[in-house]
């Protein structure tokens, strides 16, 4: 009867191709886990799993092409943690529900990020840069990948909860504000460890800070924001998502080959070089992750009246 109907489904599954959504351009710390996630889970399933990268709109784009698409086990979308808790709370437009638009798969990776400036740079510690911000206040920018991006987030919070006012520079990517701040345009930039890794090794950038709560394991000797700003130890982390209502079977079997995949020691050995580092977990500790910083994000977005179209 009907009832069958899913559960045959399911155990047709898969007979075409997966598509793995991503919300940022190739080479970003997302789609990197992607592409190492995709050919064992590819082997595993005896079906192509393509990467497709749909950047803009911080994410909406990829979360939109998430959302819409019919919830058989084909499409999957890696979510940063500020697509889910972030911008429901920025847009109005196009907005994404993660409790009501999706169904979690797995928790993926923690990325790792960091304020950058220049070598030489008059700021040895994240503490000088923000009593020099407090002393001339508007007079300091800080770049971002872009308008509602964790970066941004993690920069007006600091700035909220520091005391500090400093210019928002918003770039299209990490790879244009990186640039700028290598030629001295703008005073400090927040960005994936991952982009900037190469630039720190050259000695062409230092690192003042890492975001979060926690130092990276890359990184043991920069400090967290949380050493010194506890209460603005904001982080990014991604997540495997799909659209509400993909079969739980499905969902299982693909967290499952990819959790294997990532704890792989070849791509530990990639994925930690570039301040990524596995969260353990199913979709419950998604669950988990969301829920507390959908209303901190909710409480700060209002407060700062940020808003997106």
């Amino acid at each position: 009867g009907l009832a069958a109907l899913p559960a045959s489904r399911a155990q047709s599954w898969p007979s075409r191709p997966l598509r793995l959504i991503d919300a940022y351009a190739t080479g970003s710390a997302s789609d990197t886990v992607l592409r190492l996630s995709a050919p064992p889970l590819q082997a595993a399933l005896g079906q192509p799993v393509i990467v497709e990268n749909r950047p803009g709109a911080s994410g909406n784009i990829a979360a939109q092409a998430c959302v819409t698409a019919p919830p058989d086990g084909y499409t999957f979308l890696m979510a940063t943690n500020t697509m889910l808790t972030a911008n429901p709370h920025l847009f109005t437009a196009a907005r994404v529900d993660p409790f009501k638009d999706l169904s979690f798969v797995l928790p993926m990776v923690n990325i790792g990020m960091v304020f950058v400036v220049r070598p030489d740079s008059p700021w040895k510690t994240i503490g000088e840069l923000m009593d020099d911000a407090r002393r001339q206040p508007g007079k300091l920018s800080y770049g971002t990948p872009g308008v509602g991006s964790p970066m941004h987030l993690i920069g007006e919070l600091l700035k909220d909860r520091a005391g500090v006012d400093m210019t928002h520079l918003p770039y299209k990517g990490g790879m244009p504000m990186v640039s700028d701040v290598i030629a001295g345009q703008i005073s400090v930039g927040i960005v994936a460890y991952s982009v900037v890794a190469g630039f720190l090794q050259q000695g062409r950038l230092k690192t003042l800070a890492a975001a979060g709560s926690k130092r990276l394991a890359i990184l043991p000797d920069t400090p967290a924001i949380a050493e010194l700003v506890p209460e603005a130890g904001l982080g990014a982390w991604c997540a495997l998502v799909a659209p509400r209502g993909t079969p739980t079977p499905i969902r299982g079997r693909v967290a499952r080959e990819i959790a294997a995949a990532l704890a792989q020691p070849d791509n530990v050995g990639k994925l930690r070089p570039l301040g990524l580092d596995q969260i353990v977990g199913d979709e419950e500790t998604v669950a988990a992750l969301v829920r507390p910083e959908y209303a901190h994000m909710g409480a700060l977005i209002k407060r700062l009246g940020i808003s997106m179209s």
